[in-house]
């Protein structure tokens, strides 16, 4: 595993890479950003530069010696991966980083403990992690993971040396689909477009049942109107039928309120991300005006926020619907 391995994200292991180079590392970085974008493999490649036996001088790693090798099959006694047993990290898995910490490096120049979801440690966990932060040991270096930076504790915050991930390009993502995904081009736009920066998201997308579904919320969509608040009530009902599919079906209905907004301006069908339902898309673009798209897409992003928090959610919907524009 090497940086140049990674799609999109290049600010973020130039950065990487100029610390190792420079040899100005922190003790514990802290790596945000939302799921599936790669964070996790950002964080091995970083471990394989700082343990490679014939690094670059740009700061990446061969991809070829011993020590990377062993981190690309995930059996490096110096790359530690922490993850949650349940529900939480609890304080028995931070201890053993403590514990480990006190010696050296079995084979590696640096132990490297990333610790997936960090936001999911409990209290007793985020105190013992922050009593390791305090007395950081050489040779050792904890990166924590999270799409939730804010639910963890500012003392933490405050000790770690802070990597902020944007969403990945659609057009990185299709390319990985094709070169990694063996997906046609078509397919791997498409799934692109509906990953919101994902990569992990475009997979899950890639499924017969999930077309099938993009299918029904675009017409069920496209058909929905104020003067009839059935057609309302079954958009929202359709949109929550499945908890795991709520937050990608609010993707899809923004994907087609996007469609509409740039098919209006520009009237080309090229453009459009959801290609097999351009009438529907017209239709949208021809009912609706610039600005009503621009507050549609909000009202979706602030439906998904909530629902994020756990609130209730067919009354976040059927709020959401009746708010349209439509």
């Amino acid at each position: 595993m090497s940086f140049q391995e990674i799609y999109g994200h290049s600010t973020q292991t130039g950065m990487l890479q100029k610390a190792i180079a420079s040899r100005r590392l922190g003790q514990a970085y802290l790596f945000s950003g939302i799921d599936g974008i790669g964070k996790k493999a950002v964080a091995l490649a970083f471990a394989s530069a700082l343990n490679c036996e014939a690094p670059a001088a740009t700061g990446d790693a061969c991809g070829k010696c011993a020590s990377c090798l062993k981190v690309s099959r995930g059996n490096h006694p110096d790359i530690h991966i922490v993850a949650s047993d349940t529900q939480f990290i609890r304080i028995d898995a931070i201890r053993h980083i403590e514990q480990q910490m006190t010696f050296k490096p079995l084979e590696g120049k640096k132990r490297v403990f990333i610790v997936e979801d960090a936001d999911k440690m409990n209290e007793q966990a985020a105190n013992a992690l922050l009593k390791t932060l305090e007395e950081p040991a050489a040779n050792n270096l904890i990166i924590l993971l999270t799409a939730r930076p804010q639910s963890l504790p500012l003392t933490i915050l405050s000790r770690c040396q802070q990597v902020r991930f944007q969403p990945i390009p659609a057009a990185d993502v299709a390319r990985w689909l094709v070169e990694k995904g063996d997906k046609d081009p078509d397919t791997a736009g498409l799934l692109a477009g509906l990953s919101g920066g994902s990569i992990r998201q475009a997979l899950e997308l890639d499924e017969e049942d999930m077309i099938n579904f993009r299918a029904e919320v675009g017409r069920l969509l496209c058909r929905a109107s104020l003067s009839e608040p059935m057609s309302l009530l079954a958009l929202a009902a359709f949109l929550g039928q499945d908890k795991k599919k709520v937050r990608q079906s609010l993707k899809i209905v923004n994907t087609y309120f996007r469609d509409a907004l740039v098919y209006k301006e520009t009237n080309r069908a090229a453009m459009v991300v959801n290609t097999h339902d351009l009438p529907g898309i017209s239709s949208l673009a021809q009912r609706l005006t610039g600005g009503q798209i621009l507050g549609n897409i909000s009202l979706v992003e602030q439906a998904a926020a909530l629902l994020e928090m756990n609130v209730n959610k067919s009354l976040t919907l059927e709020t959401m619907a009746f708010k349209l524009s439509l």
